[in-house]
């Protein structure tokens, strides 16, 4: 696994207002511990539904269902900025 260094953090922070909060452990069910961190910040409760978004079978994100469609949007949008 590669470390990133806090500078590398700032600098995804700034380009893409991603945030790294901590690790999570995968159990033996298969099953992840959301941080409180970012349960408090994501506002997510007991029975909501996330989406589980990968790319290029490297990163993995969830995202609240509720807020699905503004991901599509962002998604579309890096889309045809890269083309």
């Amino acid at each position: 696994m590669t470390n990133i260094n806090s500078e590398e953090c700032e600098a995804l922070k700034k380009k893409r207002g991603i945030k790294m909060h901590s690790t999570v452990t995968v159990g033996t069910k298969w099953q992840v511990v959301i941080p409180s961190e970012v349960r408090e910040l994501l506002w997510i409760k007991p029975w909501d539904s996330l989406m589980v978004v990968t790319k290029h079978w490297k990163a993995v994100a969830m995202v609240k269902m509720d807020d699905i469609d503004e991901l599509m949007e962002y998604i579309k949008k890096e889309q045809t900025s890269t083309n």
